[in-house]
């Protein structure tokens, strides 16, 4: 039984396979978000302003980046298309996301139903930059067995 790990965040995504609890994750590739970083030219670091109420005061606009936003929504449908690559060539049989809570939310919402039905197990943290051996450890032993 092979389960295939994906660690991701905004800007990268790296791909393990793992064929038995206890086995050494081996990297099976890795995805980079070249845009990440946001389009100074599009973005400021100072809130909108718009007018509002019956007085017409000014309120300021802080929302979210909104193109940060489309390019994460971007990237987590590039990691999940590679995804269900992967299964539909039979290159793993369950699968385990581990991401941060925001980037999580965006992958589950990305997986096509097909791939989600092999997921085994979601974890809401940032281990891009763990040791794969540590990542797998903090996978539940549930994952790996029937």
């Amino acid at each position: 039984m092979n389960v295939r790990m994906v660690v991701a965040d905004e800007r990268e995504a790296n791909f393990f396979d793992v064929e038995k609890a206890q086995s050494p994750p081996q990297l099976r590739g890795s995805l980079r978000n070249e845009a990440a970083r946001p389009d100074r030219e599009l973005e400021t670091d100072k809130p909108g302003r718009r007018f509002g109420g019956t007085h017409g005061n000014r309120h300021a606009v802080d929302g979210e980046r909104s193109t940060e936003r489309h390019e994460m929504e971007q990237f987590a449908k590039e990691v999940a298309r590679t995804l269900d690559g992967a299964r539909t060539r039979h290159e793993f049989d369950r699968l385990v996301l581990i991401a941060g809570p925001r980037m999580l939310g965006l992958l589950r919402d990305a997986l096509p139903a097909t791939c989600r039905s092999v997921v085994t197990a979601e974890i809401d943290k940032d281990l891009v930059r763990q040791d794969p051996a540590a990542i797998r450890d903090t996978v539940p032993r549930e994952a790996f067995f029937n």
